[in-house]
């Protein structure tokens, strides 16, 4: 009884350690795509509208100094540029306007 509880804690300490290294990975390093990279911008400033809010393309494609510009509806910061580096996509600026 008591290796089995033991065997318990411990498969529970490893996938809590897991999860916790899973989404440290997700918030420091680029996202592998430009709408992740929006919505995980979203969810530092506002979660509820990084799974509901709706992503979409802007007209402006790679701009030399910010990257490409995305729109995200229904949020305080509705215009969000998103440039690709070597290791995968970023946010490189966010505001109310182009």
């Amino acid at each position: 009884m008591r290796n089995s509880m033991r065997k318990r804690k411990g498969a529970a300490f490893w996938i809590t350690v897991l999860l916790g290294l899973g989404l440290l990975y997700l918030l420091i390093f680029p996202s592998p795509t430009p709408e992740l990279a929006v919505r995980k911008s979203l969810l530092i400033r506002d979660p509820a509208a990084a799974f509901a809010g709706r992503v979409t393309e802007g007209q402006i494609k790679d701009d030399p100094r910010y990257g490409n510009l995305y729109y995200a509806e229904e949020t305080e910061r509705s215009y969000i540029y998103v440039k690709k580096s070597r290791l995968g996509w970023h946010v490189t600026s966010s505001g109310t306007g182009p």
